[in-house]
């Protein structure tokens, strides 16, 4: 007598692009696309169509960048040009957009950062400043003056305490002088200084070069008509003297950065194809001061830093490929009495190099490596840290995609979204399981290269797609910019743990529970051994009672959320059997709890 058997498929997990199909896990799938868990709707118990994408705007002609404003204003980054977009999320018009510049890096490696209501844009080329109105450049905005040196004598070469260092963003700088009623000039501390005018203030009255004072710009001496007096207080500078004086180079040190990120209220910078093993930052909360001490070097300068990622009060810095060096970098801060903060580079134990970017997904420290995804795995970081790989299940498609190298990180909805090639691979943070030394992540797959997308950009839990030809859409409602989404989820070639053995299919065996949606559907199909293609088997309206967008001739009254599709597949003789549920009908997603299938185990294997 046959023996019978039973196969269920549910608690389904993600994709397996790892294995040969016959050798999935029966809850993952061999081959899926465009399918996810909606975590905020079914809490995760089922798979179903992800949602479509709408366009709401066409600026310019590649979108590099976008960044939301104090909620109300995009600033769009579209090839080498900047608008500010009034209206978004609505569809601009010519009223509610308005190009801000015209000289931007046209490249999608641009870092916004927003301080004090400001925000400042890292493109790789210029240093901008945004106020909410006007975009400036930073060195001709009002970039911090510092006052280098203070309670100088008059008469004396040197002398005095140093205050501040020089900012990079400015060449102008601030001298403080005691007057002593006889002396005429005074010292700065620079020589060769800049032919822009010199401003001096005595006893707080502004002077005139020229009319009251000259300047020796070699020498660098200040030379008085009158001989400022002494203070009406005891040690207090009663001299102001302002002067420029540039260091060639110093400004472009910050303009060349294009990877900028806040770590302690302070602006942290890198990118300079110039300074390629640097980190540059800022003082404390004004990023229109950079001291032209506050740098650290990472390693060895033939290493490029590509990228920099804050997690646990540490900044984490990662190196292109070098197998030769640690690639791994961190920078905790600390407090010295002299130097206050300050952040000294710890070198790490990692060798393996990051060959794009970094993120902190969910307190995991992540980056793209030749092989895939990388965590960082470390109790603390006095011990040594170890490379966790986190994306073993889809690296063989993934980093074969052409341009992998430029892949890009986006997290929405608590996944974390690995967009390359038009491809998206979507690492699921409540799904994951043990690996040899720490833990992987479920993934799912899309597919939106119609579209060509060039950045991805998640905001207020909505995801935005910036395209290569100046598009935005919206991820939002049940078709691809009114084209049908393409969605499926293929079950494992599954032999039933009877490997050796034919079976035969039980016609009357076959039961999924699905989701109803609004003008939702579902179709069956299989293939086995026996095929090489999927066919038909069956289909099913798996609409909920709903007034939006209902589809009058696909209507349901059901009510509930699920629903059940019963599906009559007889095959004979063989050894494996795979099921496919998909939609392929425009507006009409699916979803999925469980299947069933039922088959009789019969004679052995011949050939």
């Amino acid at each position: 007598m046959a023996t019978g058997i039973k196969r269920t498929y549910a608690d389904f997990k993600g994709v397996d692009f790892l294995n040969e199909p016959s050798l999935v896990d029966i809850t993952r799938s061999p081959d899926a696309l465009n399918v996810w868990k909606n975590y905020k709707d079914t809490e995760g118990t089922c798979i179903e169509t992800r949602p479509g994408y709408r366009k709401i705007a066409q600026i310019g002609s590649k979108i590099n960048g976008i960044y939301i404003y104090n909620s109300v204003k995009a600033i769009i980054h579209s090839g080498i040009e900047l608008y500010e977009w009034s209206n978004f999320p609505n569809t601009p018009d010519e009223e509610n957009l308005k190009k801000l510049y015209e000289d931007m890096n046209d490249t999608r490696n641009v870092s916004f950062n927003i301080v004090e209501n400001k925000l400042y844009i890292n493109d790789g080329k210029t240093y901008l400043v945004y106020n909410g109105e006007t975009l400036k450049k930073v060195t001709e905005d009002e970039p911090f003056i510092p006052t280098t040196t203070i309670s100088r004598k008059a008469g004396n070469i040197g002398g005095g305490e140093t205050l501040q260092d020089v900012n990079v963003l400015t060449p102008k700088r601030k001298n403080t002088f005691l007057g002593d009623g006889e002396s005429t000039q005074f010292y700065l501390d620079a020589q060769q200084i800049d032919t822009a005018e010199v401003e001096a203030i005595v006893n707080d009255v502004e002077l005139q070069e020229d009319t009251d004072f000259t300047v020796d710009r070699i020498k660098g001496i200040i030379t008085f008509n009158e001989a400022p007096s002494e203070p009406n207080l005891s040690g207090y500078d009663n001299v102001v003297v302002t002067f420029s004086k540039t260091v060639e180079g110093y400004a472009d040190r910050i303009n060349k950065c294009d990877k900028v990120l806040q770590f302690d209220n302070r602006l942290f910078y890198t990118g300079n194809p110039d300074y390629p093993n640097a980190i540059f930052h800022s003082e404390l909360n004004n990023p229109q001061y950079i001291s032209d001490l506050n740098y650290y070097e990472d390693g060895s300068d033939d290493a490029s830093i590509t990228s920099m990622v804050v997690g646990n009060n540490v900044l984490w810095v990662f190196k292109n490929l070098d197998q030769n060096n640690a690639n791994v970098f961190y920078h905790t801060p600390a407090l010295d009495e002299n130097q206050g903060r300050y952040y000294p580079s710890s070198q790490g134990n990692v060798e393996l190099g990051c060959l794009s970017t970094s993120g902190n997904f969910g307190d995991d420290i992540v980056y793209l490596s030749r092989y895939g995804l990388e965590g960082l795995a470390t109790d603390n970081l006095n011990s040594k840290q170890i490379v966790a790989h986190r994306s073993s299940l889809v690296d063989a498609k993934m980093i074969n995609e052409n341009d992998y190298e430029n892949a890009t990180l986006t997290e929405y909805k608590g996944y974390l979204l690995i967009l390359v090639n038009g491809k998206v691979f979507l690492a699921d943070s409540r799904q994951k399981y043990a690996n040899l030394n720490s833990f992987e992540y479920e993934w799912f797959y899309w597919n939106i290269s119609n579209v060509a997308p060039n950045i991805l950009k998640e905001y207020n839990d909505e995801l935005y797609i910036g395209t290569k030809d100046g598009a935005i859409f919206i991820l939002d409602g049940t078709n691809d910019n009114d084209n049908a989404i393409n969605s499926y989820w293929t079950t494992p070639m599954d032999n039933f743990g009877y490997n050796n053995q034919l079976k035969t299919t039980n016609k009357r065996g076959g039961l999924a529970k699905i989701k109803t949606i609004p003008n939702g559907i579902i179709k069956v199909a299989r293939k086995t051994d026996k095929s090489d293609e999927y066919r038909y088997a069956t289909e099913k309206s798996a609409t909920g009672f709903s007034f939006l967008n209902i589809d009058f001739s696909n209507f349901s009254f059901i009510t509930s959320n699920k629903s059940y599709l019963i599906y009559k597949i007889k095959e004979k003789k063989i050894n494996e059997i795979s099921l496919k549920f998909y939609s392929d009908e425009k507006d009409k997603p699916f979803g999925l709890y469980s299947a069933v299938i039922e088959a009789f185990v019969g004679g052995y294997v011949k050939k």
